[in-house]
């Protein structure tokens, strides 16, 4: 006869869907949240307690910035965990299951307080409020992941993987470097594997609104008059909002699509590839349609540093090689107008002021991509605001300027980029605005702005026979 199976008592939590997938993902560093009102310290107590109630002498840590802060949590176990399943010792800051299991909960007040677990082994550690800390801390504590015996046999028979799990709104101390650990390298929801620890990581954003069993307007309400970039950030959970930034039009949810909303085969509209020269400096590339009603969709971004110019242009020409054979067509090419300058100490007169003179950058481009690339307009203020006018979220809910989610680099760095202090229309050149540049060459050509254009058509059509065989059409 076969023994009845052992009931397991449940924690008293019933998730709604972003919560239970960041209760059941696969991932070994799962981040949570981003908004007020989304249940995240819940997430986090539920996935505590039933760890250690699925698994007998198992360890779980569960930590907050403050004394203060963490008794909120420890008030609200008691009341909900029976004394036959956990008894919680105040001196130890412990709650010991009956199974031998133990959830430890602990404050982190400055980075050095992460030093107590030292020696300890967690098959859980859950950071409530992430951006709170740094990230010396966080690695401290995930380094003391580990499980052997009974404990390492129950967690691999649940296939419940020693993992962190994090929840936290934007903002705070730590916001820079919890956005570019979770939130850059991928698309929301998108699990992926760090090239550097081989860790997967997951970001699942949830806003207010996705928690069923919350009031939306009466918790509205309750923020008032909150500054409304603030408020943007705490309600939507925008990892965008950062004081100062030069875009701050920008919105992922407007700006953001994924390839098959608008696959490239669809983009048959008007395109440019737009780069910005750097070797120590990365150099960068978009590649950008404009389509009948205006709408840019940036669909292809290249971001590199130590590249020569022909390695460049060479990993262009590969990028674009499968697209161009399908149409027939050449995309044309715009460039940062420092490209023109000499590399070499040549004193050789060009022919065309508006070609590439031999020993430049623009015209290494130029031999390896079989085409004559176009010298960027460099009017800067005039640029951003070509870029100004498509980031504009329109009455019908719908931007001029759209980005493929796989530009991870260009949703990175646009939102963050910093205004100038002395002129407030321009960015701030200290910052990492290469992939920026690009866009303004891009938009501008677009847009219909060039240099010397009448007399570079003119000398095009004149100078093809002694330039490798481009011809006039082929731009």
């Amino acid at each position: 006869m076969t023994a009845p199976a052992v009931k397991v008592w449940q924690y008293p939590f019933k998730p709604y869907e972003k919560q239970r997938q960041a209760l059941t993902s696969p991932a070994d560093e799962v981040l949570f949240g981003g908004s007020l009102g989304g249940g995240k310290s819940e997430v986090l107590l539920a996935a505590c307690v039933t760890v250690c109630t699925l698994v007998p002498g198992a360890k779980a840590l569960l930590v907050r910035r403050s004394y203060s802060e963490l008794s909120e949590l420890v008030k609200r176990l008691r009341e909900r965990l029976p004394s036959e399943i956990a008894k919680y010792n105040k001196s130890d800051h412990v709650f010991y299951f009956a199974n031998g299991a133990e959830l430890h909960l602990g404050y982190l007040e400055r980075p050095e307080h992460a030093t107590r677990y030292q020696g300890h082994e967690f098959v859980l550690v859950a950071f409530d409020e992430l951006t709170h800390y740094d990230k010396e801390s966080y690695v401290l504590l995930m380094s003391r992941l580990r499980a052997t015996g009974p404990v390492a046999e129950r967690m691999k028979q649940l296939r419940l993987p020693l993992r962190t799990l994090s929840a936290s709104n934007p903002g705070s101390k730590g916001h820079g470097w919890v956005k570019a650990h979770f939130i850059d390298p991928a698309p929301h929801r998108t699990l992926f594997t760090d090239e550097e620890s081989g860790a997967r990581r997951i970001f699942i954003p949830s806003s207010l609104y996705d928690n069923p069993y919350l009031d939306h307007a009466e918790y509205l309400k309750k923020l008032g008059a909150m500054d409304p970039d603030l408020k943007r950030a705490m309600v939507d959970g925008d990892w965008d909002i950062i004081s100062g930034t030069r875009f701050n039009q920008w919105r992922t949810k407007h700006h953001v699509i994924s390839p098959s909303q608008l696959p490239i085969p669809a983009l048959t509209g008007r395109k440019v590839i737009a780069v910005d020269y750097g070797f120590s400096a990365p150099f960068a590339a978009v590649w950008l349609c404009l389509l009948h009603d205006g709408l840019v969709v940036q669909y292809r971004e290249e971001y590199a540093t130590e590249l020569t110019a022909r390695q460049q242009a060479q990993r262009i020409l590969e990028l674009s090689s499968e697209e161009e054979a399908i149409t027939g067509q050449k995309i044309p090419i715009v460039m940062d107008p420092a490209m023109w300058r000499r590399n070499d100490a040549t004193t050789r007169k060009n022919i065309n002021t508006d070609l590439p003179p031999v020993g430049s950058p623009a015209h290494d481009y130029m031999k390896v991509l079989d085409r004559v690339p176009h010298k960027g307009v460099n009017a800067r203020v005039h640029g951003w605001a070509q870029l100004d006018e498509k980031l504009l979220v329109r009455e019908d809910g719908f931007a001029r300027y759209m980005v493929y989610d796989t530009c991870r680099d260009t949703i990175r760095t646009l939102p963050a980029m910093p205004r100038d202090k002395k002129n407030p229309e321009d960015v701030d050149t200290h910052g990492d605005d290469h992939l920026l540049d690009s866009i303004r060459y891009g938009l501008m050509f677009l847009a219909g702005k060039r240099v010397g254009q009448k007399k570079e058509q003119q000398e095009r059509k004149r100078l093809s026979p002694i330039t490798g065989g481009l011809r006039s059409k082929d731009f």
